[in-house]
């Protein structure tokens, strides 16, 4: 077996290694009409991938970055002990017509797709064998066509499979963000009810600001996908070339496809792009919440600090009046006799006394700025954020788990919340990280989370 290997300039070769695999899931296109589709799961290494799908080219596999098995297992080692690890990256987006095979890398659903096959990388990830599951169930239900005004279905397929399959994966990761939409709500909502306009109050502001950065993360990942589908709906040709079955039929007599043809790709495209901008616009309706939190906070210490302003104003003007009899007393007040002039070692203690006195008010107003209490309550606000930071670092795992718990007819209590997590093999996530997000979804407070507390957000 061997793998291929990328040189600096460009060329490609086959050497002998053999270490890599790649773990894919093989969606095979029914043989014929009313079959079902065929699934399988399989180790590959480069070679055998590039055997199957000999119209992709050696640079889309470098755009696709498919993770392999032992690098897989060494990421998550490593995510165990290093959250910015664990945490998501923006994910590439593209979808390329080549002259057998589409190259698509959408969200995290990252595949070759030719005629009659399909095959999605990272399969080692719970989450990817669920999407690929639902996409091979997708293929297999009915549709639906209109004619004479009425609807029609069928257990044939209108739409040849490449194309079933591209709107497969965009229909996936279109509805795993309306999903996840859906479970970032309760957690905003929790965080912003919990947090109080007190000034330096403790109930947690510094928690918006990994909640806000999770969602600027989601932001960009959403016009990721959206910029990819617009961009694909400008470009006639691509989506010409995304019809690889009409294409060869057209070139076995000798034809090409008219421009016009590819109007059903852009129907498809055009709802999707559809519901990308409406996940997009409820996104930035969640962080201008998160912003106008933060914004009201920031009145509220403005208007304390005025506050201590003019108290201070208050206590200079009260010192000043106070200083014209202090002057006076010190002028006069040493030559009144007043019985203690003559008693040994008063004149010292009472400069003692002034100075400890003085000594003692200045360590109490350090301690209280640069005390111990005030680090030991920094390191707590550092570790929440580093726990909501991998809480909120695998998404796409949560998102995983978010489904299984919807499909419970049963309230999910910490213990099955745990298990449902842990199910789906996230990176560096552990008990405490699941306690807190077990906190935050249960909206109503009594130990379990039920589809009513997602409703009532």
């Amino acid at each position: 077996t061997g793998a291929i290997v990328f040189s600096a300039d460009g060329d490609t070769e086959i050497t002998k290694l053999a270490k890599d695999r790649y773990a894919v899931v093989e969606i095979q296109a029914p043989i014929a009409d009313g079959e079902n589709t065929r699934l399988s799961r399989k180790d590959l290494t480069i070679s055998e991938i590039v055997n199957a799908m000999p119209g992709t080219l050696p640079r889309d596999f470098l755009s696709l970055k498919p993770t392999s098995l032992q690098a897989a297992t060494t990421r998550k080692r490593r995510a165990a002990t290093n959250h910015y690890l664990a945490k998501g990256s923006i994910h590439p987006w593209f979808i390329l017509p080549r002259d057998d095979e589409i190259v698509i890398a959408f969200g995290c659903v990252r595949a070759v797709i030719s005629r009659t096959s399909a095959l999605i990388f990272d399969a080692h990830k719970p989450t990817i064998c669920q999407q690929a599951t639902r996409i091979s169930k997708k293929l297999r239900e009915d549709t639906f066509s209109l004619h004479n005004g009425a609807i029609l279905f069928s257990k044939a397929k209108t739409n040849d499979f490449e194309i079933d399959m591209v709107e497969g994966v965009v229909r996936e990761v279109c509805t795993m963000y309306s999903r996840r939409l859906r479970l970032y709500e309760p957690i905003v909502n929790s965080l912003l009810d919990r947090i109080t306009n007190e000034a330096f109050s403790p109930s947690g502001l510094h928690k918006l600001v990994p909640v806000k950065d999770s969602l600027q993360h989601f932001e960009m990942n959403v016009k990721g996908a959206l910029n990819c589908v617009t961009d694909l709906l400008d470009n006639d040709e691509d989506m010409i070339n995304l019809q690889l079955t009409a294409k060869q039929r057209a070139g076995e007599n000798n034809e090409t496809l008219p421009m016009e043809s590819h109007q059903d790709v852009e129907l498809l495209l055009e709802e999707y792009a559809r519901q990308l901008n409406s996940i997009l616009l409820e996104i930035d309706f969640l962080l201008q919440r998160v912003q106008s939190k933060q914004d009201l906070v920031a009145l509220s210490l403005d208007a304390f600090r005025n506050r201590m302003i003019r108290m201070n104003l208050y206590l200079s003007i009260g010192a000043i009046s106070l200083a014209f009899s202090t002057a006076t007393a010190g002028f006069y007040g040493m030559n009144v006799p007043n019985g203690m002039e003559d008693v040994k070692g008063v004149f010292e203690s009472i400069i003692l006394g002034s100075a400890i006195f003085g000594g003692a008010f200045l360590g109490g107003c350090y301690h209280y700025i640069n005390g111990s209490s005030q680090q030991k309550r920094t390191l707590e606000n550092l570790q929440q954020i580093e726990v909501m930071n991998r809480a909120l670092g695998d998404m796409s795992a949560l998102d995983h788990s978010f489904e299984l718990m919807l499909s419970e007819d049963k309230p999910i209590t910490r213990e099955v919340f745990r298990q449902k997590v842990y199910e789906s093999k996230p990176d560096g996530v552990r008990d405490t990280e699941i306690d807190f997000l077990f906190d935050l979804l249960d909206y109503t407070n009594d130990g379990k989370i039920e589809k009513n507390d997602f409703e009532a957000s």
